[in-house]
């Protein structure tokens, strides 16, 4: 099953999105993301809530 994370879901500007089938690897992506672009931390269980599956 595809996931996926969109940025502007979350009330950012930004044009970053994911979709992957493993969670694992979309946490760690989404992990780096918000920490160097964002500049903020973000829990895996809360990637995992704000993954939607397309």
């Amino acid at each position: 099953m595809v996931k996926e994370i969109v940025c502007r879901d979350a009330g950012y500007d930004c044009d970053f999105e994911i979709r992957s089938e493993s969670e694992d690897e979309m946490i760690r992506y989404v992990k780096e993301h918000v920490q160097n672009v964002h500049g903020v931390g973000m829990s895996s269980d809360d990637i995992r809530g704000a993954m939607k599956t397309v």
